[in-house]
């Protein structure tokens, strides 16, 4: 069953989570677009999530669905940003009109991505006070290659850098996505959901754990009064 999350601030914001219950959220699935429909009968937009840092503004429900791009942003009721994951982190911010989406994994963070959806927002006069972090792969999973790891570290400092479970070095994006918002918005209420996607194999795919094909995804919209 999907998890709703509610920010009293914004009661005219839908936020919802997918678990493996709700099905395969990859754009290419055949069952995507049912699954879609089971989520939220609204109209989605979902990107093809390239790690790049592409910004698309969604004018009606359904504008770029399928556009290359990793971040989402709008104003428009009844329009749904989907990000969907395997083991990225999902992000989404909340101004105080626009709502907006991103799709952070390391490579995208490295190139800059969280900073685009944010500047986004400030770009239009409403930064975002609140942040929602849906489940990605923890640190506790995600054993990292040396050289990868000390770009990160030199790129974000330090605390990215830690060991798995099994004490091998890791990658916290998790702390990276956090500590970013909060330089880059200081002040910034996280709501940070704080499941592994590697743990929890019974909620969650995972394509770096256990090679899943499936995604599952975070989603956001703006409620028609």
């Amino acid at each position: 069953m999907p998890a709703f999350i509610h920010v009293v601030e914004r009661p005219d914001v839908r936020i919802v989570h997918s678990t493996r219950l709700d099905g395969d959220f990859h754009p290419r699935s055949p069952l995507n677009p049912a699954n879609r429909r089971a989520l939220s009968s609204k109209t989605w937009t979902q990107l093809t999530e390239d790690h790049g840092i592409v910004a698309h503004e969604v004018n009606g429900p359904g504008d770029h669905d399928g556009s290359i791009g990793d971040v989402l942003l709008t104003r428009t009721n009844d329009a749904v940003l989907g990000m969907w994951v395997g083991d990225c982190v999902p992000v989404v911010l909340l101004g105080r009109e626009w709502i907006a989406g991103a799709h952070v994994g390391w490579r995208g963070a490295h190139a800059g991505v969280l900073d685009v959806a944010i500047e986004e927002l400030v770009r239009r006069s409403d930064p975002p006070s609140t942040a929602v972090i849906g489940a990605h792969i923890g640190a506790c999973c995600y054993e990292f290659g040396a050289d990868d790891l000390d770009l990160m570290e030199r790129t974000f400092g330090s605390h990215v850098r830690t060991v798995d479970r099994q004490g091998r070095p890791a990658l916290d994006m998790g702390a990276l996505v956090v500590a970013e918002l909060r330089r880059a918005v200081p002040g910034v209420r996280v709501i940070d959901i704080g499941w592994c996607t590697g743990c929890r194999g019974d909620l969650f795919f995972s394509h770096r754990s256990r090679v899943d094909e499936q995604r599952h995804v975070l989603a956001v919209w703006r409620q028609a009064a």
